[in-house]
């Protein structure tokens, strides 16, 4: 397993080489109407990506209206200005337009692409989906109606109830803590109004970051920004949730269900964006778990010994709480053996620090396949608003592979006991385990 690692990295490391001869330059746009663009200019291809986020998503909805951010987003392109949903939708193909607006715990999101011939048609159709969409009763309907679907299936889905318990106790009344999409009542409370509002609130200027990629110098861009952003109100009126810590338990959680195998996902405090160890936490969670097939728990819980179908880790480090977290699927009558071996990897790994191979794989792995995260204009457009987000800086990018390489194992052994030395993570299963103790 560890020489089909080895293998795949030196691949992975390879396909980035031939991917991505460069790092792609940026440029630092400010528009007349005073909006901050990062570009990254491509003539080459006849073609333009935008990518957008304004801060203020699920976590920003009203208590009791749960799925109004990703309902807001998904009727935006439902018909705006004097064209109605499906005049709307025909403009956008018949110039094989893509406007899409979308939506997460902590931002509202864009992505537009557009042939470089049909861009001032482009920023205009976005222009009237971000300040004057209708909000028509018809697509009202029609997209409750399938959110309740969508609902009323989660019910009976062990991935949807594990997530959704796991919320509530890791953070409580916290906005966090509720769903982020629609339920039966929540859809009740909602109407055009509502949707209305929100979307004024959200869609800002003082809260809007953007990145673009195509075939556009700046001085065009940002005639084009400025007509369909500039028209935005200057000022977000949403309210941001505060900062809190997941919280952790020493008891598992077991929500009964008849199924023949057992859902488990487990997490406790991570490490934010802006911490000086995220680097050591992204090296030591690749090795750990985040590896998928090349990681040590996938290789001791798994291929070893044969206790789980999947299994997996990862950090997220959202705007209010940071995540270390984890799952696991196995049947039910090896729950109890799996989460033993899980929970004494961990105590080895916070004890021992990563073994020197794996150290070197988990640095090859993530420096290697990092370009090809900017092998597409929609790919580096996204990594421009990240960057944005996190405050990393214009040379980011550059940087990002010494950022790696200088993780040393003591580095490693240090967050290793941060995020893994205890013996309260809390623990969610869905399913009938057996074996299963505190």
């Amino acid at each position: 397993m560890r020489v089909a690692l080895r293998c795949f990295v030196l691949i992975c490391v390879l396909l980035a080489a031939a991917a991505v001869q460069a790092a792609p330059k940026i440029e630092r746009v400010i528009t007349p109407g005073g909006i901050e663009v990062w570009l990254v200019r491509e003539p080459s291809i006849p073609m333009l990506a935008l990518q957008a986020a304004w801060r203020g998503g699920s976590s920003s909805e009203p208590d009791g209206q749960q799925g109004l951010a990703s309902l807001t987003a998904a009727l935006l392109t439902e018909g705006a200005g004097d064209l109605g949903p499906d005049a709307f939708q025909d403009a956008l193909r018949e110039r094989a337009i893509s406007i899409d607006f979308g939506t997460d715990r902590d931002y509202m999101t864009l992505g537009l692409r557009t042939l470089s011939e049909h861009r001032e048609r482009a920023f205009e159709l976005l222009r009237l989906a971000m300040t004057a969409p209708r909000f028509e009763d018809e697509p009202i309907n029609r997209l409750k109606a399938r959110a309740r679907v969508s609902y009323e299936r989660s019910r009976t889905n062990p991935n949807a109830l594990v997530g959704e318990r796991f919320a509530e106790l890791a953070y409580g009344d916290h906005p966090y803590g509720r769903r982020s999409s629609a339920t039966a009542e929540s859809l009740d409370r909602m109407g055009r109004d509502d949707f209305a509002t929100f979307a004024r609130k959200a869609l800002a200027r003082d809260n809007l970051v953007i990145g673009a990629v195509g075939d556009i110098t700046a001085a065009e861009l940002a005639r084009l920004v400025d007509l369909s952003f500039g028209a935005l109100p200057a000022n977000a009126e949403l309210p941001l949730p505060a900062k809190t810590t997941p919280r952790t338990s020493k008891a598992p959680v077991v929500i009964q269900f008849p199924i023949p195998q057992s859902i488990v996902l487990f997490g406790a405090p991570g490490i934010e964006r802006e911490d000086p160890d995220w680097y050591a936490a992204t090296v030591l969670n690749n090795a750990l778990g985040g590896g998928s097939m090349s990681s040590r728990l996938f290789e001791e819980v798994r291929e070893k010994r044969g206790l789980v179908y999947s299994i997996g880790t990862s950090l997220s480090p959202y705007k209010a709480a940071a995540l270390f977290s984890g799952s696991l699927a196995t049947s039910n009558d090896q729950v109890g053996a799996a989460w033993d071996l899980v929970r004494a990897e961990f105590a080895r790994v916070a004890r021992e620090g990563l073994t020197a191979q794996e150290l070197e794989d988990s640095k090859a792995y993530l420096t290697g396949s990092f370009p090809l995260r900017l092998s597409s204009n929609a790919g580096i457009a996204n990594m421009l608003v990240a960057i944005q987000i996190s405050g990393l800086g214009l040379d980011y990018i550059d940087r990002y592979p010494e950022l790696i390489r200088n993780v040393t194992p003591e580095d490693v052994k240090r967050v290793a006991q941060r995020l893994l030395q205890r013996d309260d993570f809390l623990v969610v299963v869905v399913g009938q385990p057996a074996g299963l103790g505190g």
